[in-house]
């Protein structure tokens, strides 16, 4: 079964095997996410009203752009803990170019994600050349960029951020969609396309399925591991940038916990732990009830302190199913 992952199509790509389920569990999810809706909406009247939409969405939206780039990971068989901290560096050094080197925010901008594309090359590297998993790389990374964030900081927010940068978290086109769907839109269309109609794509699928038969079919398996680790680093990074423009302010603590939040939407949207099976619109349909469901409890009043309890249940529901799954196909 696992050789078949090196064929010019990917387990769960255009007319794989598996792709009929897929297609379902998102369906199951959809019908989730209107039945909350509905709840939602009953339960308070303000839920579905046009402003808590607008914020629902955009917070939807970063938690999407976060999901799909720790997917990539995912499907290669690997984890990336380090999103959480890499948000936060990245909205402090977006806003340390800014205030602190004068720099214009273009090119800010672009400094921001250079530096998530080297920490991308350096976990891929570990993964890939000293054989490190990456949960242990990125778990010291998580340690080191949240450690530097203090260091740069001195855990005070750096604030005063141009409003032309601002636009970026807190614009809407025609006063309606939040800009950060918009950079979704693009994030989650790019990836959609490099994983379902590009060699690249059907690459990564190989390489999480079975690895040892991917090399020998001549794929360069350390290189696409690698590029997933970029792909996630980079991702996360915009996030960072998009939660320091819409507070205004590079925070030090920004991004704790997102890893959970990333993680368990793409399990919930199909991806497995194990490698090799799922895809974009499965990870943003698990983004979507989840953020679906965080605004639902935050309109409803339940206590915070509840919100990363129910959020772990669901990882703990995704995750069980998809071993339960994969068991039965053994």
């Amino acid at each position: 079964m696992k050789t078949s992952a090196v064929t010019t199509q990917p387990r769960v790509g255009p007319g794989g095997t598996v792709r009929g389920w897929f297609k379902h569990t998102e369906v199951v999810l959809f019908l989730v996410i209107v039945l909350l809706m509905v709840l939602g909406g009953i339960a308070n009247p303000r839920f579905l009203g046009i402003e808590n939409l607008k914020i629902m969405t955009r917070d939807i939206a970063i938690l999407g752009i976060a999901s799909v780039g720790v997917g990539f990971v995912i499907l290669t068989g690997g984890i990336d803990l380090s999103v959480g901290s890499i948000i936060g560096l990245g909205g402090v050094m977006s806003a340390y170019f800014m205030m602190k080197w004068g720099l214009p925010i273009w090119l800010s901008i672009i400094l921001t994600l250079g530096l998530g594309f080297l920490i991308g090359l350096y976990h891929g590297t570990f993964v890939t050349k000293l054989h490190m998993h990456g949960f242990l790389i990125t778990l010291v990374t998580m340690g080191l960029a949240r450690g530097a964030i203090l260091v740069i900081t001195n855990a005070f927010p750096i604030t005063g951020l141009p409003y032309g940068f601002n636009a970026i978290g807190q614009g809407y086109l025609f006063n309606l969609i939040p800009i950060p769907v918009l950079i979704c839109i693009g994030v989650g269309g790019v990836s959609y396309y490099l994983l379902r109609y590009s060699y690249i794509g059907r690459q990564i699928y190989a390489a999480g399925g079975n690895s040892e038969a991917a090399r020998f079919s001549g794929v360069n398996v350390d290189a696409r591991v690698s590029l997933t680790y970029i792909i996630s680093v980079m991702c996360a990074s915009t996030v960072g940038i998009i939660q320091a423009a819409r507070m205004s302010l590079g925070h030090p603590g920004a991004g704790e916990g997102y890893e959970l939040l990333a993680i368990t939407a793409c399990i919930l949207g199909g991806v497995s732990f194990m490698g090799g099976e799922g895809g974009v619109p499965g990870m943003l349909i698990g983004a979507i009830l989840i953020g679906t469901l965080q605004n639902e409890m935050v309109m409803v009043n339940i206590n915070p302190y509840w919100h990363k309890i129910v959020i772990s249940l669901v990882l703990l529901a995704a995750v069980t199913f998809d071993y339960v799954r994969r068991q039965r196909r053994t």
